[in-house]
């Protein structure tokens, strides 16, 4: 017997839709319907992924397009408002991270779902990520001993396209598009974070990015390609002013104890994270040594334990990238939200966890805009407890 496909819409049809999640969409569910407030963009997407029918309003999509879920693929200042509505349309949501960039949005939209009682998985998937619950699991096993403090991130340089998509004020800057993912690996191998200090300011006031036509037009090739090589070869002909802080350090005190600084920013050159050094994501140091994720090897591992089987006498246990599948969460993310909604089951990436990790962000730029420590509010099941938001 041919198991049934979810019926899917999709609210944002701009990069991250078509590089990513169209792809998985169409192979593991059903495309109803693409939504974008610009026309082009969603009837292109229609017709290149075969979709039967394509709006521009998203709630005329979500009354008369025949479908039960939605992927909120809009710009991140939008996600919560989207996600609200498909919500109370009775619809299950995927969103793409963030959850939400203001307070307001984020408790408005948590309990539009947990009224309507739908499922929703909020990105970025790092439950399921092998290298993730690797390093999950070697903390759990004492390794390092107490952990006492942790540094991630780096910066980048500015994105070359996408204005509402990065740069306003609403969409919130490189602490919701970079940021984001260190802060939801951190709470996943820590646990909930209990107070937020950040530091932020606008570094560079003005940029130049690729028009937005740009990409409408790339959609009018067929198959698609990808955009990224095509986008190198662009100018960016746009003057556009940096509205949000493009510059943000992010201080967390954990409610296990442990302290550490996030970076995010938009100021960094490109290229660093794979010179010199080969500088890792994620450093994490404990009573009895330090686990490192990224860098040179996907992992590497120095404990004082002579018991522990990533004990090396030279001081640092490397396991290679190659001992890692190649993992695409956008992928994973498609076919887990599929199967949650067919078999009843709850998202791992929850929706508590995805306010959490968005309660920190947001609280950061607060308290950089104030000169506060502002404690967090939400949290998550972490080791078997029942946690409210």
């Amino acid at each position: 017997m041919r198991e049934r496909k979810v019926k899917c819409g999709v609210v944002g049809c701009g990069v991250v839709a078509n590089e990513a999640y169209f792809p998985a969409i169409v192979e593991k569910g059903e495309l109803v319907a693409t939504c974008d407030k610009i026309e082009e963009r969603a009837r292109r997407s229609m017709e290149l992924w075969g979709a039967k029918e394509y709006y521009t309003d998203v709630d005329e999509m979500l009354r008369k397009a025949n479908i039960e879920a939605v992927f909120i693929l809009s710009g991140m200042g939008m996600h919560a408002d989207h996600a609200t509505r498909a919500a109370r349309a009775g619809k299950h949501v995927l969103i793409q991270k963030p959850l939400a960039t203001t307070m307001r949005d984020a408790r408005k939209v948590f309990n539009a779902i947990k009224k309507a009682g739908v499922k929703a998985l909020v990105e970025p998937n790092v439950q399921m990520n092998p290298l993730y619950l690797k390093a999950k699991s070697i903390l759990e096993e004492g390794t390092i001993g107490e952990v006492y403090w942790f540094r991630a991130g780096l910066g980048r340089g500015p994105p070359t396209w996408g204005e509402e998509t990065f740069f306003t004020r609403q969409a919130g800057g490189p602490l919701f598009d970079l940021g984001v993912y260190q802060i939801a690996a951190l709470t996943f191998l820590l646990g909930p974070a209990s107070s937020v200090t950040g530091m932020a300011k606008i570094s560079i006031p003005e940029r130049f990015i690729v028009p937005e036509e740009f990409f409408t037009e790339h959609l009018s090739q067929k198959p698609y390609e990808p955009f990224w090589k095509k986008l190198a070869t662009a100018k960016p002909t746009k003057r556009i002013k940096m509205e949000a802080e493009d510059n943000t350090f992010t201080l967390l005190s954990m409610r296990s104890g442990s302290l550490g600084c996030v970076i995010a920013n938009f100021v960094t050159p490109d290229g660093l994270r794979n010179g010199v050094g080969n500088m890792p994501d994620i450093e994490i140091y404990g009573s009895d040594g330090a686990l490192f994720l990224g860098g040179s090897a996907a992992i590497s591992v120095m404990t004082k334990r002579k018991d522990s089987k990533y004990y090396s006498p030279e001081g640092w246990y490397c396991i290679p990238k190659q001992d890692f599948p190649s993992w695409n969460y956008y992928r994973a993310s498609t076919e887990h939200f599929f199967n949650c909604i067919l078999n009843d089951e709850e998202p791992l990436p929850s929706l508590e966890w995805g306010m959490h990790v968005s309660e920190i962000m947001i609280k950061s730029i607060q308290s950089s805009r104030t000169g506060n420590r502002l404690r967090v509010l939400s949290s998550f099941k972490w080791k078997g407890e029942s946690v409210e938001c």
